[in-house]
């Protein structure tokens, strides 16, 4: 008996902590480009809050214009969101009817005007790897990834322009 006694006292201890720990959840986020969607319940209504990728200063290109806030019914919470072709699909989940819904919000406003620093367009040459960013393909602006074949002037593909690439999305005018 006296061996069974440690073992059940941590595995109470645990559970009492696991309970005590599952009072603080994170927000449901969405990355694209250059842009992190957050979802935020901490206002009444709910509200689409994003912020840039890179530094994470706020970004306000849904707040301007008024989409940030996504009024939802009292009682009714966004659970999640995904970034589609410029919309932002959120879940939503009404505590006092059981009900799971959808909010659709034009995000294309947050999506435009990438910059690309000139020297995100140098090619690299390193350890048999060639890196050519800033190739057109069927109007579009995507990076390259090639591999030197042995010994040899001959390159294999090894990244897909239809992979996330941070310069895809782009036209040539930008």
């Amino acid at each position: 008996m006296k061996k069974n006694i440690l073992p059940i006292l941590c595995g109470i201890s645990l559970v009492a902590l696991g309970i005590q720990s599952q009072s603080t959840f994170a927000e449901s986020v969405a990355v694209v480009n250059n842009s992190v969607f957050i979802v935020d319940n901490s206002v009444a209504g709910a509200q689409i809050l994003v912020k840039n990728f890179t530094d994470g200063t706020p970004n306000s290109c849904l707040a301007n214009a008024g989409l940030n806030v996504l009024g939802l019914e009292q009682g009714t919470i966004a659970t999640d969101i995904l970034v589609n072709n410029g919309t932002a699909v959120v879940t939503t989940f009404n505590n006092q009817i059981s009900a799971t819904d959808v909010k659709f919000v034009d995000v294309s406003s947050c999506l435009k005007d990438q910059i690309l620093n000139v020297g995100q367009c140098i090619a690299t040459f390193e350890n048999g790897v060639l890196s050519v960013p800033c190739v057109e393909y069927q109007n579009e602006i995507y990076s390259a990834v090639l591999e030197q074949r042995g010994n040899s002037m001959n390159w294999e593909l090894k990244s897909s322009p239809f992979l996330n690439d941070r310069a895809k999305g782009l036209k040539h005018e930008d």
